[in-house]
């Protein structure tokens, strides 16, 4: 019983986070704000909306960044943050030092746990900023050429397309 009881107030829970009440509560600048303020800190925005129930659902926080473009560059600016942090957490896993007092199976699992948590970052940075920081495309160098003719003394440039 306590079993059903348990799915009961987790499906609840996962209601509330990701569709329920999306009209009863409004996404405004200083919601949004506070939103990009905890993706920066690297949490996931599913976590944020669990963390605090008083913000709008995830329905709700995705349909206000689709229609209002103002929110949607607030939200852009806190998750290029968030792959910032990503990079660093990267960093921090690849560099830090295994503990010495381990049995080598503790260290090899060890191991085995920051690979695959740099690898789930990694993923996660490629999808959230796939150019970089300001996720903006190098523009690609101009790949035409140039011809160079000279006769009697004249230089004659023909650019190729």
């Amino acid at each position: 019983m306590t079993e059903a009881l348990n799915l009961i107030s987790k499906s609840k829970t996962r209601a509330s986070v990701y569709g329920a009440n999306t009209d009863m509560k409004k996404v405004t600048k200083t919601v949004m704000n506070k939103i990009a303020d905890e993706l920066a800190m690297g949490k996931s925005l599913v976590k944020i909306l669990k963390e605090n129930p008083s913000l709008p659902s995830y329905r709700g926080i995705t349909n206000a960044v689709v229609k209002n473009e103002e929110l949607f560059d607030i939200y852009a600016k806190g998750r290029r943050l968030q792959a910032e942090f990503f990079t660093d957490s990267i960093i921090d896993l690849a560099t830090s030092p295994l503990p010495s007092d381990m049995d080598s199976r503790f260290l090899n699992a060890e191991v085995q746990r920051r690979r695959l948590e740099v690898d789930s970052l990694k993923w996660s940075l490629a999808r959230i900023q796939p150019y970089g920081l300001r996720n903006k495309k190098e523009e690609s160098a101009n790949t035409g050429g140039i011809t160079l003719s000279w006769s009697n003394g004249e230089v004659e440039v023909t650019k190729n397309d």
